[in-house]
This record gives C-alpha cells, structure tokens and sequence, in this order.
C-alpha cells in the first residue's frame, strides 16, 4: 500500500504551451491570411513528424525513406497553404525536394569518404537499446534529422525566388526565357549567402557546448577536427548548405521554363 513520487523536473507545460500558442496568435495577427496558412502548415509539419515519422521509424521503416515521405509531403502542404495552387507552388514545390535531395546525396558522400555514420552519434548508447528491442535502423537517424533540419531553409530559398520570378513575369509579360533566368540568378545569389550562413550557425550554435570543453582542455587541432562530433556537425552544416546553394539553379530554370512555356 506504498505509493513511490519521482520529481523529475519542474512543470513548464503551461509556459511551453503559452509561448507556442502566442507566436501562432503574433503569427497571424501580423502575416494576416498567409500567416495563418503559415501556422497551418507549421503545425501540420509538427503533427507529421510526432505522428507519422516517429512511429514509422519505431516500427522498423528506414529513417532516411521515410524522412523523404514526409519532406516531400510537407512541402507539398506548406507550399499549397502558401501559395494555393499554381505555377509558382510547382516551381517551389520543385525547387525544395530537389534542394533536400542534394542534401541527402551530399550528405550520404561525405559519410562514405569520411567514415562517419549514425552509429557515430554521441547518445549511440542509449538507442543501442531501442535497436536490441525493436529492430530501430539506427544509422539512418543522423541523415534523416538533416533532411528534416534542412527543409524549412531550402523551402524559404525555393518559395522566394519562385515568387519573385512569377512578379517579374506578371509585371513584364514580354520578358525572355534567357533575361528572367538571370533575374532570378541574381535573386537566388543575394539569398544563398544569408541563408547557407543561417544554416551553418545553427549547427554551429548547437556545438557550441562541445567547443568549449574542446578549448578548455586546450586539445590539439588534429584531435578535434577529427572527432565525431565535429564530423557530424560539419557533414550537416555544408550538406544543408549545398542543398540551399544548389536548389538555387533547378528552382531558376525550371521556373524560367514554366513561366515562359507560351512563348
């Protein structure tokens, strides 16, 4: 008749919820309509990923596949939220899931030359016992969390240069196929620095813990850029950066070729 309490941390549901419930309130009350569709497509991708990739993946599904499945869907929602449907969602549409790919795919080389896979990640341990229980593909975890971190930068890259070449048309319907691809080179140029910076600050900002026990112990340069952890930070940063830079091009040139298809 004996009852056991374990306090394991303080309760902060009420300010979690509070917070995410106001930036959705400031969401919309500022983007009016498009901020609404915004949080629309914000929570659907949170319900996607709590409710469809994470039971997929404990179920045994391949990580990386499934972190396709939903990219691909959730761009195809937010975009749609977004943008409604039209050219300019296809040509965004297109432009993300090409970028997120050559994330993977940049992603996936830089493991095979450099040895570092999901088996490498620090918390290994503990989803060791997932793996023995369940059956869990854990190397496929590391690159499918790129995929999914990936995705809101290349999808903000793809939308606007989509957007800005679709005003560029409407405002000048006698432009050409050649001087709107140019435009849109030049639009895509002054984001790909801004938001591959971002991208890279994320993660960089996520070490920033591991960079200061590192200069603490005052380890030799060789030591650390070798280690596991910065490999992985690295492999993520300039895997989602080249996947930002080159959706830049296939966004351009497919828009530029949908937009100007009549002439």
């Amino acid at each position: 008749d004996s009852v056991i309490t374990s306090v394991y941390s303080r309760d902060r549901t009420a300010v979690m919820i509070g917070f995410a419930v106001l930036y959705l309130a400031i969401l919309c009350i500022v983007g009016g309509k498009k901020g609404l569709r915004g949080a629309l497509g914000l929570v659907f991708t949170f319900g996607a990923i709590v409710y469809v990739y994470l039971p997929a993946v404990y179920l045994g599904n391949s990580p990386f596949w499934t972190a396709v499945f939903i990219c691909a869907v959730t761009t195809l929602v937010t975009m749609y939220l977004i943008g409604g449907a039209g050219e300019k969602t296809l040509c965004a549409t297109v432009g993300t899931l090409s970028g997120v790919i050559i994330a993977g795919f940049t992603a996936t080389v830089f493991s095979q030359l450099s040895g570092i896979t999901g088996w490498n990640v620090s918390d290994i341990e503990s989803l060791l016992t997932l793996y023995e229980t369940n059956g869990i593909k854990i190397g496929g975890l590391l690159f499918s969390g790129l995929l999914i971190s990936s995705l809101g930068a290349v999808m903000d890259v793809a939308m606007s240069i989509s957007s800005a070449m679709k005003e560029l048309c409407d405002q000048n319907p006698s432009i050409t196929r050649m001087e709107l691809m140019k435009s849109g080179m030049r639009v895509g140029r002054d984001m790909m620095g801004t938001d591959s910076n971002t991208l890279i600050l994320a993660f960089a900002g996520s070490s920033v813990s591991m960079l200061l026990m590192d200069y603490a112990y005052d380890l030799p340069f060789l030591q650390i850029i070798n280690s596991n952890n910065i490999g992985i930070a690295v492999m993520q940063g300039l895997s989602g950066s080249f996947g930002i830079v080159l959706s830049v091009p296939v966004t351009v040139i497919f828009a530029a070729f949908v937009y100007c298809r009549k002439k």
